[in-house]
């Protein structure tokens, strides 16, 4: 081997009958997952031709480093997708999200890499993520619309890093227009009218403790349109009881640590906000509060307010006392985050309130938010509008003949 006055370009000496060659051997850094050197080298240009000079490999070693610079060369060609995950992907992620997405993503993160796992990352093709997309849509797997968009865009989101890191010179699931994104579906709103809520709750038993809970956490629910994690966070120095109104300004998350479970701040800054309530839920308040501290050995107001042990009562037990009731009461079945719903659709089916006050209880940072939610159950505004309607084509006249003069070739016997 010799050197030339190009760097990184040397020449291979003939040798036992073969012929003196040019080559080259260019150094790129290291694979930051391997830590092992990322070496180029070879004797041929990019379109598979030997080197006749050794300007000629120069000149491809320039065209070899403007690529990786541009980030158009790919980093390594050895990483499988599960140490890419593993590795460089879930680390990054786990410091950017909330410790409860991060714990709701692992079975996410599990069901890809079992798909994909050994296949090198170099080799996904756009044909290996229009299967894998659908296959979360094939109701043989048993994904919902919108689980499967949530695991299809986690799993883009992996190829995105992968190619801002150079691991990738494209996103393959970017490439066709076939392996786009998954829509989440169609958004149906479920809620119970006031009637039905009634009949729910009409079957809590107020002389436990259990059913005392039940009784208090649906109506908290259902009459300020809190977030679940919300309603869970409150304290009962949160609640104001002489003026009626609750601040809420804490959710709680799902997390093993319990010193962490209780953020000081909402899920967005909006959400940071005053509800006020009326004199009923007060009332109701002050007399769980009463049944709670009979039941609890320390007074004082740092106590969650929806519980029966002084620790946070768990989103699932929202969910199951939710169930139960509807159930009992032989009304249809929502999700605890479906009393959210509900309270919107009282306020606005039920008593016609604005916008902008239904979007200010609600934490929306704007009353297009509340908008792109709510805009189906706006029923009761069109009703009144329908009847305002009414009339307005009454006290006309019509002429005793036809005004017009009508010459075609069609007959109408009338």
């Amino acid at each position: 081997m010799a050197t030339t006055k190009y760097q990184s370009v040397y020449k291979q000496p003939a040798t036992n009958g073969h012929k003196a060659y040019f080559y080259y051997s260019l150094y790129l850094g290291r694979d930051p997952l391997t830590g092992k050197k990322i070496i180029k080298k070879s004797r041929l240009d990019s379109l598979g031709n030997r080197f006749k000079t050794a300007r000629d490999a120069h000149l491809e070693v320039e065209r070899l480093q403007e690529e990786y610079h541009s980030g158009k060369t790919i980093m390594t060609k050895d990483v499988t997708i599960s140490k890419f995950i593993n590795d460089v992907f879930k680390p990054t992620y786990k410091n950017n999200v909330e410790e409860s997405t991060w714990m709701a993503r692992q079975p996410i993160f599990k069901s890809i890499i079992k798909r994909f796992g050994d296949k090198r990352l170099s080799k996904l093709q756009p044909s290996d993520c229009l299967k894998f997309r659908n296959w979360l849509l094939d109701d043989d797997t048993g994904y919902s619309q919108s689980f499967a968009s949530m695991v299809y865009g986690l799993f883009r989101q992996i190829l995105d890093t992968a190619v801002e890191l150079d691991y990738l010179s494209q996103n393959p699931s970017r490439q066709k227009k076939i392996t786009g994104a998954i829509s989440k579906g169609h958004h149906i709103i479920n809620y119970w009218t006031l009637e039905e809520f009634k009949q729910v709750v009409s079957k809590c038993y107020l002389g436990d403790v259990e059913g005392a809970l039940a009784y208090t956490m649906l109506n908290l629910y259902y009459f300020t349109g809190m977030r679940v994690s919300e309603a869970l966070a409150l304290w009962w120095n949160d609640v104001d009881l002489d003026h009626g109104y609750i601040k809420v300004d804490h959710t709680l998350t799902n997390t093993k640590d319990p010193s962490k479970k209780r953020k000081n701040y909402t899920k967005t800054v909006s959400g940071m906000r005053t509800i006020d309530i009326p004199q009923d839920l007060v009332e109701l308040l002050k007399w769980w509060k009463k049944v709670q501290y009979d039941n609890l050995p320390q007074k004082g107001d740092d106590h969650y307010v929806l519980s029966a042990t002084d620790q946070p009562m768990h989103r699932s037990s929202v969910n199951n006392i939710v169930n139960r009731y509807a159930d009992l009461a032989g009304v249809h079945r929502i999700q605890a985050k479906e009393l959210r719903a509900s309270h919107a659709s009282l306020l606005i089916n039920k008593y016609n309130v604005d916008i902008l006050a239904v979007s200010q209880r609600l934490g929306h940072a704007k009353p297009t938010t509340t908008l792109k939610y709510y805009a189906e159950m706006w029923r009761g505004r069109n009703r009144e509008v329908a009847d305002q309607l009414n009339g307005a084509m009454s006290n006309m006249s019509h002429p005793d003949h036809s005004l017009v003069n009508f010459s075609g070739n069609q007959y109408v016997k009338m």
